[in-house]
């Protein structure tokens, strides 16, 4: 037994050096892309970092396992284990959430400044501007309002919390989002009839930007937070639970005992 737990000590120890590696791996990505967007670029290596960040996080959820069994198995190590996934776990969830806010949330400025890159080279037709800067905020509304609808919500602490730190920041983009919109509506109005003399028809979509979903983000996030308050309470009053065993199987329950009656009483 204690052989068994020892080599999955030794699978821990390796395999959270090979998660570390790809976590740094994503991070380094991730800030190459996010210095190209300042440098009004678009991003390269999206799609590298989220699979990064995907392998980072299907690898937590194995040593996560590992680490119960050496829990279970009252191993010396389960606690420093412990720690040491959860720190990755943490810097999973830190990556994730920059990534989610620099560059997944990003459409809108994006579209902003594709609009004044073209407006620069060539005089649009008239309403054309408006027009695309009104696509590119609808495709994006239209994603993150699926992404909000579909999203899971976790079935332990650990996944729990990747969610509810991925959603806060795709929440303070639908936040910035929100801020953004009145001066998207006052470019699109510019030199149009709005309010009350706007256009009728197809031609009125031009007048009004679309609305973010933000009200399924605040509920979806209210619920996670709800839902990590919860599981966190009953994470640790398990924990509580599985300490109180470990001193009970370890109790020497022979009459010989002197601390019997301490134990009696205890019970009584």
């Amino acid at each position: 037994r204690l052989e068994r737990l020892q080599r999955v000590v030794t699978k821990l120890q390796m395999e959270s050096g090979l998660c570390e590696e790809q976590l740094n791996q994503a991070d380094a990505l991730l800030q190459a892309d996010v210095r190209l967007l300042v440098a009004g670029k678009a991003p390269q290596k999206a799609a590298e970092v989220e699979r990064d960040l995907d392998k980072a996080d299907a690898m937590i959820r194995l040593l996560f396992n590992d680490v119960q069994t050496l829990k279970d198995g009252r191993h010396p190590q389960g606690e420093q284990m412990y720690r040491r996934v959860y720190r990755l776990h943490e810097r999973l969830v830190s990556i994730r959430t920059e990534y989610n806010l620099r560059l997944k949330s990003g459409a809108p400025a994006a579209a902003v400044t594709a609009v004044s890159v073209t407006s620069a080279q060539r005089r649009p037709e008239p309403d054309e501007a408006p027009l695309r800067y009104l696509q590119e905020l609808l495709a994006w509304v239209e994603e993150n309002q699926r992404r909000v609808a579909t999203a899971e919500w976790g079935v332990d602490l650990p996944t729990v919390e990747t969610h509810l730190g991925a959603h806060r920041g795709l929440h303070r983009a639908i936040e910035e989002f929100r801020a953004k919109e009145d001066k998207g509506e006052q470019r699109v109005c510019r030199g149009q009839p709005c309010g009350d003399e706007a256009v009728q028809g197809e031609d009125a979509a031009a007048n009004h930007p679309p609305v973010p979903p933000q009200n399924s983000s605040k509920s979806r996030l209210r619920h996670l937070e709800s839902l990590h308050g919860f599981v966190s309470a009953a994470t640790k009053e398990l924990l509580w639970l599985s300490e109180r065993e470990e001193e009970e199987v370890a109790f020497d329950w022979s009459h010989n005992n002197p601390a019997m009656a301490a134990k009696k009483e205890s019970y009584s």
